[in-house]
């Protein structure tokens, strides 16, 4: 009984074809349906039959996170909870999402997505990838692509909260999560937390960010995992994103946390996404949480390939630390992203010189 993955994450895009462009061309991933305002994407390794869902709309964002029960007979038991703990349900027909039974849409502590979503009955790859993508390889789904990056799978989804304790806590309480690792502020407040209910490290996180960043209470990244680590498929993906002209807003570089190799940066759309690769399992029935303070430094986000400052400044135009001593070249890019998205709060350019 309980939750047994993700399943998928459907995000806003103010380009949509350029947005499937890159996913489909460059990063490698099967389009598998097709509606008028929307795709629905997998990578070749995923199970499911999508794990990603590109939906036009205004401003980059996150509409909904689906997980996926292990028995069909646990809506139930979660739509209890879920009530219980003060926040709505609602239920979603068969047939809603493409190759998609019933689900469960619910609330939570958290601003951000929209909402979330149970599922169960759901087509997987095995049975709807067509004939000239199966592969030889009969324990993959799909046939590795002989274009673009070539994500392998869905990892986890990522998200900006104010409130990162009291969603942690209810994750926990209400839908079963592990906490795998945490970061605490220098008030000793949780600032970050690394959740699963798999051996991943984890499958979703909520963090805090500056103050002001302007990303509170938005979706941070979606992440999906490569073969290999810094020096495998991800270097691979790096040099194909620079010669589509991407620039990346993290690393690369190895997390501490997660002990991840990582890559960040934004989508056409501007929805950021990091490339995952490595890390580590946990079998442990018996698992501490493990956690992260102000001590540890920077090792907790950034183990090595450039210190934490420095990718804080590219993601969120800040430096959460006293060095003042570093340019503003490579941030640029983001400050559209991360400051206010209403046209009449933009900055006003430059006047030009006489």
């Amino acid at each position: 009984m309980g939750i047994a993955t993700l399943a998928h994450a459907e995000l806003y895009c103010r380009d949509l074809e350029a947005s499937l462009e890159h996913f489909r061309d460059t990063m490698g991933m099967y389009v598998r349906h097709e509606e008028d305002d929307a795709y629905y994407l997998a990578a070749f390794g995923d199970w499911q039959d999508y794990t990603l869902i590109l939906r036009e709309g205004d401003e980059w964002g996150c509409k909904h996170v689906a997980w996926m029960l292990e028995d069909e007979d646990d809506f139930e038991v979660f739509k209890e909870r879920i009530e219980e703990s003060g926040y709505d349900t609602e239920w979603v027909e068969a047939g809603a999402e493409p190759g998609q039974g019933r689900a469960l849409k619910f609330d939570y502590p958290g601003a951000t997505p929209e909402y979330w979503e149970l599922v169960y009955d759901v087509d997987r790859a095995f049975d709807t990838v067509d004939e000239e993508h199966k592969p030889r390889l009969k324990n993959q789904p799909a046939r590795k692509p002989e274009r673009g990056a070539g994500f392998r799978r869905i990892d986890h989804v990522n998200f900006n909260v104010s409130n990162v304790a009291e969603c942690t806590e209810w994750f926990q309480d209400v839908l079963g999560f592990n906490l795998r690792e945490e970061g605490l502020d220098p008030e000793g407040n949780q600032a970050g937390a690394w959740l699963s209910v798999s051996p991943l490290v984890h499958e979703i996180a909520f963090v805090a960010p500056p103050p002001d960043a302007n990303v509170v209470d938005k979706m941070d990244h979606v992440a999906y995992y490569m073969d290999g680590g810094y020096r495998g498929e991800l270097e691979r993906a790096a040099d194909l994103l620079r010669e589509r002209g991407i620039e990346f807003v993290g690393g690369p570089a190895r997390h501490g946390i997660s002990q991840a190799h990582f890559n960040y940066y934004l989508e056409p759309s501007g929805n950021k996404v990091e490339i995952f690769a490595g890390g580590y399992l946990i079998f442990d029935p018996e698992w501490e949480t493990v956690t992260w303070t102000p001590e540890d430094g920077s090792d907790g986000f950034v183990w090595w390939g450039g210190k934490a400052g420095q990718h804080a400044r590219r993601q969120y135009d800040y430096i959460p630390t006293d060095e003042t001593d570093w340019s503003d070249e490579g941030s640029h890019h983001l400050r559209n992203r991360y400051k206010s998205q209403d046209p009449d709060e933009a900055e006003p350019e430059a006047e030009a010189d006489d």
